[in-house]
């Protein structure tokens, strides 16, 4: 059916009439630009009264153009030159200048009878005006530029037939759609949110992209989920914050807090251009913006406020014209015929949807949807994950801690005997982190070699006097390896495992340390301090004070360029590193309780930063938390349950969307960083063999870490003394179940085991 402009004109302006009656101002006058068949000057005109000349601007340019005629040309003139007169600076300052420069510049200079005086203002490079316009009251000069402006629009062709709006009976377009269709308003969602989803489709069609989105935002009625991706594509995240707060707020639910901070993230990333790096090769090599664009849309989807309304309802193109055109038919024909019954009006059944026999029905030969579980997975068998012990030399000294190297292609681990143990695997080895498409065969599965140069040196530490109250500690620059059990710090080639310096005092004893740009190093130590050390002039830059028990963990963003310290009380610190000034401190323990069974401690084990550098995670023997950063305040606390023990280390996946967690229990689990739901939990205990020396020694993970650039895969340190490497099975990771194979059951690759 060709519709003509007569009809989407005459529709454009019932919709006028609806929103102004519904209260959707902006859209309204969004409408009114983009199609351009109203210039609404009371709207025009109380811009200006208001001051709000930009926004007067905009609109007129909507409709015309300096250079469209002389009537255009004189009345931006006119708005300029008295948005010159009440900048305020007078004198030639910045906001005068830049009117002059960039608005009245704009307007063409055509010499004529009419305009001589607008022709020498132009031409003039210095415009001022009086100093004692600034004591005068603006009202009467806007009120008659306001009148001066009727009388030139009146006169433009450009605007004159735009002016009037016709008469209309009050709700006209709503009660069209009743009569057409009356059963409708019984149905959920009404009669008004039908004609919002035709009106949606009306102005998607009519590519009226300003308005459609703002009714989006105006209405509630749709959440358009490619709009929302299409901003954050083009790094518009202050548009897309704005879309999503007007569906819903931050403290609505989990969903929507996690959807505002994976937008945060996204700034973050935008402003550091900073990427988590990953290797080529893999099926989860996905950049970090890519990822937090499947979070938010992945999140919106579980969002109890939007899931109802990601989905437009189906129609036929140009629903809401054609229903127009055929009830104007009708009228027209019905009063050429003198009759006025509206018994034969055309009545539909539906509005927004299509006829039944349109719809498209089901592909039941489609491909199938994978298969997730509802349940948290289960490994409590070595065939149901792929799981390698890491060669040693048979210590059972616990594992105090652990890493990866930046590059993931070794990982080092220090016992408390002061001894380190570092396994490498060539790049060739490293098939181990990629992906085959269904199952990891044992042939990719390799054998990293536990590293001895052949010098015969150890990386060894000196032990504290008191080995019960010594600390063990160890990080990574470069090539070097800086490390303490107490003792002094040492420095080791990790290459040749030679020691080339050590520096420190056993008293007071260093706890924890951490590297940050800038050749520094913090150091926070056993009564409470932290030194800032210079590297390159190894000379102490600052001394911070503000923790009366030991620092157990140290954290740096780099997004906000501040440095988080946690002592054994509980108390966490938040210090500017540009001018280590204490920003503020929050006791992360007076806030939360835990388990009514467990005796409990204060003590904070661990704080790390989430890769983007964002939020801080807490871990306490009892819980964990999810801190702001900027602030220390706790957004988000997960108690596990009873029979999990206490917390023994806790870790960020590399993508950040996971958390691994270990327990005393012997147990790992898997949580969602944004809801702390468990996806899997891994039974240590099943997965490694006793000791042969004391079969009753319990084995459990003492520290967890993640490879650097693969979320599915990270090591634990036993509380045997043992290294253990773990990664699921399936591609999906360790929230999916085994994929069905071509007979709908589970497929037999499952059943291999190594």
């Amino acid at each position: 059916m060709i519709l003509d402009e007569k009809n989407r004109k005459n529709l454009v302006f019932l919709i006028l009439q609806f929103f102004d009656e519904e209260g959707y101002e902006e859209s309204l006058h969004l409408l009114e630009q983009d199609s351009k068949v109203f210039f609404d000057f009371s709207y025009f005109s109380n811009a200006i009264l208001n001051g709000n000349f930009k926004e007067a601007d905009d609109y007129l340019l909507a409709f015309t153009r300096p250079e469209a005629n002389t009537y255009s040309r004189k009345m931006f003139f006119d708005l300029f030159k008295r948005k010159l007169s009440e900048a305020p600076d007078r004198s030639g300052g910045s906001e005068a200048v830049s009117i002059f420069s960039k608005d009245l510049r704009r307007i063409p200079v055509l010499k004529d009878d009419s305009f001589d005086d607008l022709v020498e203002v132009i031409a003039v490079d210095d415009m001022r005006i009086p100093e004692e316009t600034c004591c005068v009251d603006k009202a009467p000069g806007r009120a008659k530029l306001c009148v001066d402006l009727h009388k030139l629009a009146e006169s433009n062709p450009c605007l004159c037939d735009k002016l009037e709006f016709p008469s209309l009976n009050k709700s006209a377009l709503l009660s069209l759609i009743s009569l057409i269709c009356p059963n409708c308003s019984g149905r959920n969602g009404g009669l008004k949110e039908d004609l919002i989803c035709l009106i949606l489709q009306f102005l998607y069609e009519a590519k009226y992209k300003n308005t459609l989105h703002k009714l989006e935002q105006e209405t509630k009625v749709f959440f358009n989920l490619n709009y929302l991706a299409e901003v954050m594509k083009l790094g518009e995240y202050g548009k897309a914050e704005e879309y999503l707060g007007a569906f819903t707020d931050s403290k609505d639910n989990k969903y929507s807090k996690a959807m505002f901070l994976e937008i945060q993230k996204l700034i973050c990333l935008q402003s550091t251009e900073w990427e988590v790096a990953t290797p080529s090769g893999s099926l989860d090599n996905m950049s970090p913006k890519i990822k937090l664009h499947a979070s938010v849309a992945m999140l919106a989807k579980k969002n109890p406020v939007l899931k109802d309304k990601l989905k437009f309802p189906s129609m036929e193109k140009s629903r809401l014209l054609t229903l127009m055109k055929q009830t104007m038919d009708w009228w027209t024909s019905s009063t050429c015929n003198s009759s006025s019954s509206l018994e034969n009006v055309p009545v539909v059944s539906y509005l927004c949807g299509t006829p039944s026999s349109l719809r498209k029905k089901f592909n039941k030969t489609g491909p199938r949807k994978k298969v997730v579980n509802c349940k948290p997975n289960e490994i409590n068998d070595p065939s149901q994950c792929n799981a390698l012990v890491l060669p040693d030399y048979c210590s059972e000294e616990r594992i105090a801690r652990l890493t990866y190297s930046p590059s993931g292609d070794y990982i080092l681990a220090l016992a408390e005997d002061a001894a380190h143990n570092l396994w490498t695997w060539s790049s060739s080895q490293n098939e181990f982190c990629k992906y085959t498409p269904r199952i990891l065969k044992e042939n990719v599965f390799p054998k990293p070699r536990l590293h001895q140069p052949q010098s015969g040196k150890t990386m060894k530490n000196e032990m504290a006097a008191s080995v019960q109250n010594s600390t063990s500690c160890f990080a990574i620059k470069g090539s070097y390896l800086f490390s303490t059990s107490g003792g002094k710090i040492a420095v080791f080639d990790v290459k040749s495992f030679e020691k080339v310096a050590a520096f420190g005092s056993p008293t007071p004893m260093a706890t924890y340390f951490i590297f940050i740009p800038g050749d520094l190093l913090a150091v926070g130590l056993d009564d409470g301090s932290i030194f800032i050390h210079c590297l390159s002039s190894r000379k102490v830059k600052e001394k911070l004070e503000g923790h009366d028990q030991k620092i157990t963990c140290l954290a740096f963003s780099r997004c906000f360029n501040v440095l988080v310290s946690s002592d054994s009380d509980g108390k966490l610190c938040l210090w500017s590193t540009k001018s280590w000034v204490k920003l503020t401190s929050k006791n992360s323990t007076r806030k939360f309780c835990t388990r009514s069974n467990h005796e409990s401690t204060s003590l904070v084990t661990h704080i790390q930063f989430d890769p983007y550098q964002i939020e801080l995670l807490v871990v306490h023997e009892g819980w964990i938390g999810i801190y702001e950063a900027r602030t220390l305040d706790c957004r988000l606390q997960w108690i596990p349950d009873e029979s999990d023990n206490a917390i023994t280390s806790a870790t960020y996946s590399s993508d950040g969307e996971i958390i691994y967690v270990g327990f005393r229990s012997g147990f790992i689990k898997i949580v969602d960083s944004r809801t702390f739901m468990t996806v899997c939990r891994i039974n240590l205990t099943s997965l490694t063999q006793p000791s042969p020396n004391n079969i009753r020694l319990e084995v459990y993970p003492t520290v967890v870490a993640a490879h650097p650039s693969h979320p599915s895969q990270i090591s634990a340190g036993l509380s045997n003394g043992k290294v253990i490497v773990l990664q699921p099975l399936w591609s999906g990771g360790w929230g999916e179940a085994a994929p069905l194979d071509d007979n709908g059951g589970y497929s037999n690759d499952s059943d291999h085991s190594y």
